[in-house]
């Protein structure tokens, strides 16, 4: 029964934080190569696991509640992979 909880917790923790996180990473842009490419390979897992766990929360049947969560989720995760993609981010100097 733990690890079940483990997993509920992993799925609902990705699907609420993922997508704003993928948002405000979208918004950093590293200076080096390097750091730049393994900032936005990261940054798209994320994006892309917050994106699948907020669409298993919101077709599942679990409370309106849950289900906006997930929603709010896959928005904002999609919301920042295409901020993230789009070239319009703007390095902080």
């Amino acid at each position: 029964m733990e690890s079940l909880a483990v997993t509920a917790v992993i799925v609902i923790a990705l699907a609420i934080f993922g997508g704003p996180t993928t948002y405000l990473l979208s918004r950093v842009s590293p200076r080096s190569k390097p750091f730049f490419w393994l900032h936005r390979i990261l940054t798209t897992i994320l994006g892309i696991f917050s994106t699948l766990m907020g669409f298993t929360l919101a077709a599942a049947q679990l409370s309106i509640f849950i289900r906006i969560l997930g929603g709010l989720g896959i928005l904002a995760a999609a919301f920042g992979l295409f901020k993230l993609y789009s070239g319009n981010t703007r390095s902080r100097r």
